[in-house]
């Protein structure tokens, strides 16, 4: 049978097309399982051994380092084979974490004045929590009176007539000047807090338990928010630039592949 006929042969344009993709497919399934130790792989294991031995590796080392690397690479791509890197979280969470960092980059270092500009645009990142100064008196536990007012009454109506009560000590002392409210939520619990934003300044109101015993407190006073000084906060500013940055590229590139994907929310 001559060329050209061949060439109009169906079945032998159905047998050509057949060895075709045949040939693909065991190329492309030869270069998948095709483990090579380059040069430069080779190189980059001995200077990895050289650093973290202090020593060249002997001939015995060499061939070890290559079976180490081979053994690692094909547990590589056993594991994505199975299709361990779309269930296993940290795995996703180290690939996510890389792939961010690749479409950033490193982040530029900012000018002052774009810092400045920065801080002053957004206020509300820089501003310290409120503050309480208030002083306690504190017990492990209440004592107890045989005759007369009950003694939580008895404490507080002598507190506010300026007696002097010691109490027992407390870990963190009687006075708490401008500390913050997560400071003292911390120490006390969130309702002796709850109690400090609401007593009237100058006079002593509780007692209030917490999980140390109960507490007796008289507010000084309450400072609102209040914006940070740049000069105390440059480098956070500096990193808050950096992070922004960092996630509007990223934002960017994830709008431009979200075309690749449905996405489909269960009900």
């Amino acid at each position: 049978m001559t060329a050209r006929r061949l060439l109009r042969d169906p079945l032998a344009i159905f047998l050509a097309l057949g060895a075709a993709l045949f040939l693909g497919w065991w190329a492309l399934g030869r270069s998948h399982n095709t483990i090579e130790i380059s040069a430069a792989v080779q190189q980059s294991l001995v200077a990895d051994y050289r650093m973290m031995t202090g020593r060249e590796p002997d001939a015995a080392q060499r061939r070890k380092l290559v079976k180490d690397y081979v053994a690692d690479e094909i547990l590589f791509r056993e594991a994505i084979e199975r299709g361990m890197h779309l269930t296993d979280r940290t795995t996703k969470a180290r690939l996510v974490d890389r792939l961010r960092f690749l479409i950033a980059g490193a982040p530029q270092t900012p000018s002052e004045a774009d810092q400045l500009d920065f801080y002053s645009e957004h206020g509300d990142l820089y501003r310290a929590e409120p503050q309480i100064t208030l002083d306690q008196v504190f017990f492990t536990a209440l004592p107890v009176s045989k005759e007369g007012p009950p003694a939580p009454d008895a404490i507080l109506a002598a507190l506010n007539r300026g007696d002097r009560i010691d109490g027992d000590d407390f870990w963190m002392g009687k006075r708490f000047p401008n500390y913050g409210e997560s400071m003292l939520r911390g120490m006390f619990g969130a309702p002796v807090l709850a109690a400090a934003r609401k007593a009237p300044i100058g006079t002593w109101v509780g007692p209030y338990p917490s999980a140390r015993g109960v507490h007796y407190l008289r507010v000084a006073a309450r400072n609102p928010p209040a914006l940070m000084r740049y000069t105390d906060v440059r480098d956070q500013v500096r990193q808050d630039m950096a992070a922004a940055q960092s996630s509007g590229a990223v934002d960017a590139a994830i709008t431009r592949m979200e075309a690749k994907y449905a996405v489909d929310i269960k009900g």
